[in-house]
């Protein structure tokens, strides 16, 4: 398993605006994934990641496409990441 995320079942919803939060996994070092979120968002606005623990390097925001966020990590570790759109 290189990446896997997951998308927290409870969305919060204030008006248009979405936020999705979630979970992820990566222990194949410096690559990443994309987490799929069409079937909860038409469009992301923002975006953010961050791995868990001490000494953690970074997530960064590899881009996004209309619904798609794409992560990458530095290091192998466990997360957490968020993503603001409009549903």
């Amino acid at each position: 398993m290189a990446f896997a995320s997951t998308i927290d079942a409870r969305k919060h919803v204030m008006g248009d605006l979405v936020m999705v939060t979630g979970t992820m996994t990566s222990d194949s070092g410096s690559t990443g994934g994309d987490v799929l979120l069409a079937d909860h968002l038409s469009k992301i606005f923002a975006a953010g990641a961050n791995l868990n623990g001490a000494g953690a390097t970074d997530v960064e925001i590899d881009g996004t496409t209309v619904t798609t966020l794409t992560l990458v990590t530095a290091s192998n570790g466990v997360g957490t990441w968020w993503a603001l759109g409009q549903r």
